[in-house]
């Protein structure tokens, strides 16, 4: 009786832990037929499927580098050992793995790869995924190398279950064709903004929680790989106390000496967290600032808003929710403001586009769900614009949608969730009907879970012709963590017969090798603030927006960044915190000479002290000087935003000079409401003046919200070859928020 009572005790825990110990007392404990390397299952075929059950398989110790939420490593793993007999892209896949604990039975496995050469005793990681659930990992084999491939179970699991294990063919990308579901054309936005704005002076604003589709876009949206739950949409209500700042700062390090090697022409300030407030009853976070500039104006959108700008930084219109653009389409495009906006002018046609996602209050893990774009009718963007929504119900959730101009074509990347994360859609609209209030197509082909990091390429000219729908991404999943080659992606659309249309992967190009894991924490929450304030992630899982193309004629090139670690194998980084490496961007530029492929031309990690640079955007002048903006931070640096440039001398460029555009040490002021800084920013190219013009975000008390939920958005005009001319303002702002809306008020 006395040892049944204890056998019930031992058995409250959980079933697996349970099953660990009474196979340990009575004798019992065994793993699975391949738990360890030495025992790996052979592979003696092409293609491959095994299924194992791994309840009993031990913990392994050798560590997976991309299993999430820091725990590098894995339990109830499994080996598998291959010697392909020729070279092959495979598709190594866990698909229909499941669990067979008693809560949740057949239920799906939370699963990792991993790849390795060398021998067991000495295993070298050479690809890696842990993305959701089930996983898929898109390899390139070598012939007669010999691989040992474990699989185990995300370390927070349940213990095991059984493991569908298989090395196959890859499946090609799926290809959906929409036709745009609703279509109109806006009244001029000035009236629209402006009718708008009169009925918000005639109300009190209230902050308030946001409502159910607010709380599911939370849910919905994300960033690989936690899951989307995570992803910050933060009301004001939830503050745990009080508002505004308290406390005397601490006291900063010595002031950076200004490298400059750029003319900053003009600082202004663009939307902040308080217009949220103001159009909409909530503040949220993060901003995701994006903006562009056109032939007069400059247009900023924000996580929910967006403001117009003359070139000299008056605001024309706005601040105004970004559902304006669609007003009178009717629909979720219409009636809601979900966020992940992004603005783009296209040189060819001197038009602008606004692409955001929708859906509705009622959407469900089917949907529906909406990508909505709407198109100016001429350059200026305060007029009419074409409208369009697009159903993406039955393709999945398409988070995190990036745009861009191509030869009769607009650009679209995007990815996909259902339950989770199910693929990179990467997709081309027609140019031509969407520049109507007609119907429009679209044709896009999801990749499948083995692809993510991928960003639209966006032609800024001067030539527009030979320019097909472009894409790039860090071909990351291919060869592991630790990353050493750039892949780029064409869709060939033929809108008149969609089943005519290909899409080709054309270059993968080998760049320095680069590593993008900063700290042992969730979606690298690595970078420092001062004041001990909680870190902010890096987002080092993907390419920054955008992948701008320059087509000169004959050369056509491409320029791109990302975050990585910028410590290379040195175990210190002096201001960079304490246990994390320090975060610098790299940057690449690749051409294509009279279309013979894409090649490396020049690479540069971005790093010049000891803080943290990163949540970069990049763009090449017509003149070919490269601009690139990015936020700094560390322990003694307050969030600041810095701005670089290199001119165009010879084939081998000289190293960036960098300005602090602005300097976060003066306000001292740090970000504590969330972990995310946010997904992106923008660099954009002056069409009239070849200048360069970036928008970011900082971190700002928003009155009378505090510093707890408060950002600020900069927008910043710079020179990277004229060194004289005439400042327009200095940087401590003449254009304030406060005067922005003093001019508003007076129109």
């Amino acid at each position: 009786m006395k040892m049944k009572l204890k056998r019930y005790a031992l058995c409250k825990v959980p079933r697996y832990i349970c099953l660990f110990y009474l196979a340990i007392i009575t004798g019992r404990a065994r793993g699975a037929p391949n738990d360890n390397c030495t025992s790996a299952t052979g592979v003696e075929n092409f293609p491959f499927v095994d299924n194992v059950d791994t309840t009993q398989a031990t913990f392994d110790s050798l560590a997976l580098s991309c299993n999430v939420d820091g725990h590098k490593t894995d339990g109830n793993s499994v080996w598998y050992r291959w010697n392909p007999a020729s070279d092959l892209d495979v598709l190594i896949t866990t698909e229909g793995s499941t669990r067979n604990d008693l809560n949740a039975s057949n239920a799906p496995l939370d699963t990792a790869i991993g790849v390795y050469t060398g021998d067991c005793s000495n295993l070298v990681e050479v690809a890696c995924v842990d993305i959701g659930l089930s996983d898929q990992l898109y390899f390139t084999a070598t012939a007669q190398e010999t691989y040992y491939i474990k699989i185990g179970e995300y370390l927070g699991g349940v213990g095991g279950g059984n493991f569908q294990f298989g090395i196959i063919e890859p499946p090609p990308p799926e290809q959906f064709v929409r036709e745009s579901v609703r279509d109109g054309i806006s009244q001029p936005m000035i009236n629209i903004a402006t009718i708008q704005s009169r009925k918000l002076r005639k109300k009190t604003t209230s902050i308030q929680f946001p409502s159910a589709e607010s709380r599911f876009s939370s849910q919905m949206r994300s960033l690989v790989p936690e899951p989307p739950s995570t992803r910050t949409v933060t009301p004001l209500m939830m503050q745990d106390e009080g508002f505004g700042i308290t406390g005397k700062r601490k006291p900063v390090g010595k002031q950076k000496k200004d490298m400059s090697k750029v003319d900053v022409l003009q600082i202004f300030d663009g939307v902040e967290n308080s217009d949220n407030a103001q159009q909409l009853g909530s503040v949220y976070a993060p901003p995701d600032p994006s903006g562009d500039v056109g032939m007069e104006h400059y247009v900023q959108m924000s996580y929910l808003v967006s403001e117009i700008f003359d070139k000299n930084g008056n605001s024309v219109l706005g601040p105004f929710p970004n559902s304006l653009f669609w007003t009178g389409l009717g629909g979720a495009c219409e009636n809601t403001d979900r966020g992940v906006p992004i603005v783009l002018f296209d040189e060819e046609t001197k038009r602008w586009l606004v692409g955001v996602f929708a859906y509705p209050a009622d959407v469900t893990v089917d949907g529906p769900f909406s990508i909505c774009i709407a198109i100016s009718e001429t350059s200026d963007p305060t007029g009419r614009y074409f409208q369009h929504e697009f159903h993406f119900t039955g393709i999945g959730f398409p988070d995190y949608p990036k745009f861009g101009f191509a030869t009769g074509t607009i650009t679209l990347m995007a990815n996909a969730f259902k339950l989770g994360y199910v693929g990179t859609l990467l997709g081309a609209i027609d140019k031509k009907e969407a520049m109507t209030d007609g119907k429009t197509s679209i044709i896009v082909y999801n990749l499948g879970i083995g692809e993510f990091g991928f960003v639209s390429g966006d032609n800024d000219g001067p030539v527009f012709e030979n320019v097909p729908p472009t894409f790039v991404t860090l071909n990351r999943f291919a060869v592991g963590t630790f990353g050493s080659s750039i892949g780029m992606w064409e869709i060939h659309p033929d809108f008149d017969a969609p089943v005519k249309s290909k899409i080709l992967k054309v270059a993968s190009i080998d760049v320095d090798p680069y590593n993008p894991d900063l700290c042992n924490a969730v979606r690298e929450r690595c970078i420092d603030q001062p004041e001990w304030a909680p870190r902010l992630e890096a987002v080092t899982d993907r390419l920054m927006a955008r992948a701008q193309i320059r087509n000169f004629g004959a050369t056509k090139t491409i320029v791109v960044s990302h975050t990585i670690d910028a410590t290379g194998n040195s175990p210190e980084c002096v201001n960079a915190g304490f246990g994390t490496k320090k975060a610098g961007v790299r940057w690449y530029e690749f051409r294509n000479k009279n279309d013979s492929g894409w090649k490396l031309m020049n690479q540069e990690t971005f790093s010049p002290d000891g803080d943290h640079r990163w949540m970069s955007s990049i763009a090449m002048t017509a003149k070919g000087e490269i601009c690139l903006g990015y936020s700094i931070s560390s322990m003694n640096r307050y969030p600041s935003i810095g701005v670089a440039a290199t001119t165009n001398k010879g084939k081998k460029r000289p190293a960036l000079g960098e300005a602090v555009v602005y300097d976060g040490n003066i306000d001292q002021h740090v970000q504590t409401s969330a972990n995310r800084w946010g997904a992106y920013s923008a660099m954009a190219i002056d069409p009239v003046d070849d200048s360069c013009w970036y928008t970011q975000e900082y971190a700002k008390p928003n009155i009378p919200f505090g510093e707890r939920f408060g950002w600020g958005t900069k927008i910043v005009q710079f020179d990277p070859s004229k060194k004289d001319s005439k400042k327009k303002s200095s940087k401590k702002d003449s254009k304030t928020k406060s005067s922005k809306k003093d001019s508003k008020g007076a129109r």
